[in-house]
């Protein structure tokens, strides 16, 4: 058995981690939540059900996205469109088809993953292993294919771009992206952070956490 590789956590601030069904069991997504840990945005629950909460309204909207490893940008995509609002009949709908429908589609020689990811970062570190975010807000993207990234550089900010269903981000680490669908999606850890258990914060280091668990890891101080 494979074990995990570890690497910096992506945010600051306090997720909750997410594994919807349908995803790889090492892919992961992360939304941010208020400050009681109760929701993910500034509307109440029955405007998610009946009407429609917009984009900019959660938590995670335009938080910025760091680099988890060190490496070379290899592949960055920005110009896809943020799906404005949110409701329950759309989530539905767009967990169906990214879970169910979605096929990758060729663009010349390369397969076009934008419907699906929206705008997206890829880095590679010297070891080969690649690290993938997905859905950033459009024109957030700050990283350029061949550009050299440190661990903590802010490479995005999380939007709601291609098949999603929530402003969140998603991360996964892969073998190789020459050949995306040969790529093996790799296990995962995070070298530190704060998981939210029994009324207070742990400190956990080389760790994954558990669904449904909120983490954070603190902003540094300047």
């Amino acid at each position: 058995m494979q074990e995990n590789i570890v690497v910096d956590f992506p945010l600051r601030g306090e997720w909750k981690f997410l594994k919807p069904p349908g995803h790889h069991p090492y892919a992961f997504d992360f939304m941010k939540v208020s400050k009681d840990q109760k929701s993910y945005s500034n509307r109440n629950f029955l405007s998610y059900i009946f009407g429609r909460t917009p984009a900019e309204n959660f938590y995670s909207w335009s938080k910025p996205i760091l680099a988890p490893i060190d490496g070379v940008v290899i592949q960055a995509s920005d110009g896809w469109v943020d799906n404005k609002n949110v409701n329950l009949a759309n989530t539905l709908i767009i967990w169906f088809k990214a879970t169910f429908l979605f096929r990758p589609k060729t663009d010349g020689s390369k397969i076009d993953i934008r419907p699906n990811v929206g705008n997206y970062v890829m880095i590679q570190s010297e070891s080969g292993v690649v690290a993938f975010m997905a859905h950033m807000r459009r024109g957030s993207v700050k990283v350029a294919a061949g550009q050299r990234v440190i661990i903590g550089q802010i490479v995005g900010e999380v939007g709601n771009s291609g098949n999603t269903t929530a402003p969140h981000l998603h991360l996964n680490l892969f073998d190789q992206v020459n050949d995306l669908l040969q790529a093996k999606v790799l296990p995962i850890a995070f070298r530190h952070y704060e998981r939210w258990h029994n009324g207070s914060w742990e400190t956990v280091q080389n760790s994954v956490p558990k669904k449904g668990e909120i983490i954070r890891v603190q902003a540094m101080s300047v």
